[in-house]
């Protein structure tokens, strides 16, 4: 469990906690960690501090039971203000019915009470990247394409690509193809395509992958059932899911990455298969 420290003073989070014990204990070490810590007390005051400040918080650390409001109920508030906000959820509860309206409003990450300050912190911080890195990835097609008079030929290739995909009516295909790991299964879980970056971040021959299960990702924390559960997930909340799993390159170097799972589907809205993104820790 890695922490990038330097990334700490860029974030500002909402920390939500209705237990004045706790959140006076997580406070101050909060306000030192982060760029800016606000506390809300229940519900009604998290949301009411996040839409005061919807452009400057990052992400969200909640609990779930609380009064007036709870954090659940809050969050729902929230995804109609910006759906694309990290949400990390504290709470001592194991009831599978806040578990599944949990996954049902995209919450990022859950983590049971008591809270372990450098877990939360590491969480906090793999999140906030990972959402940036995301958002960021529009920005970047723009700024490479703005550069596309440069002679190198790096971007010489991202440009004839850019060129193609404009024609299919999406103008960060040949960004994405060369700089994130995707690919895409059937129901099964066999491979269908990846992108460039998925071939060469694991060593795979193209020819050779097509067709393969999903196994061949040589997963260290899981196997094949691991990825069917996350299919089923995916298709009975109708909602992306993300998991945390270790998996090895070709030259056996093992890496730690979120796997984001959705599903896709034909004209007759059958599922026909998904598309996973991995995102390296």
């Amino acid at each position: 469990m890695t922490l990038d420290t330097k990334e700490l003073k860029t974030i500002t989070l909402l920390y939500v906690e209705d237990d004045a014990i706790i959140r006076d204990q997580l406070q101050p070490i909060l306000e030192k960690l982060f760029k800016k810590a606000f506390i809300a007390v229940d519900g009604v005051d998290g949301l009411e501090i996040y839409t005061q400040n919807i452009e400057n918080i990052d992400i969200i650390v909640t609990d779930i039971n609380m009064p007036n409001m709870n954090g659940l109920d809050m969050i729902k508030n929230i995804n109609e203000l910006n759906t694309s906000i990290p949400v990390i959820v504290i709470t001592a509860h194991t009831d599978s019915n806040f578990m599944l309206e949990a996954i049902n409003l995209n919450v990022d990450k859950y983590m049971p009470k008591p809270i372990q300050i450098k877990e939360l912190t590491v969480n906090i911080v793999n999140m906030v990247l990972k959402y940036r890195r995301l958002n960021n990835i529009e920005n970047l097609a723009k700024s490479l394409v703005q550069k596309s008079d440069k002679s190198d030929e790096l971007t010489n290739s991202l440009n004839y690509k850019l060129d193609i995909s404009q024609k299919e009516n999406s103008y960060n295909k040949a960004i994405i193809d060369n700089l994130v790991i995707t690919f895409r299964v059937d129901k099964n879980g066999n491979i269908l395509s990846g992108s460039n970056k998925f071939y060469r971040y694991f060593s795979f021959d193209k020819d050779e992958v097509i067709g393969q299960s999903i196994d061949i990702m040589r997963c260290e924390s899981c196997n094949q059932e691991t990825f069917q559960k996350m299919m089923l997930k995916a298709i009975h909340t109708k909602k992306t899911v993300v998991s945390s799993y270790s998996l090895k390159l070709g030259d056996d170097k093992t890496v730690e990455c979120d796997v984001t799972m959705s599903a896709t589907y034909d004209e007759q809205s059958l599922v026909d298969g998904y598309i996973l993104y991995l995102d390296i820790l």
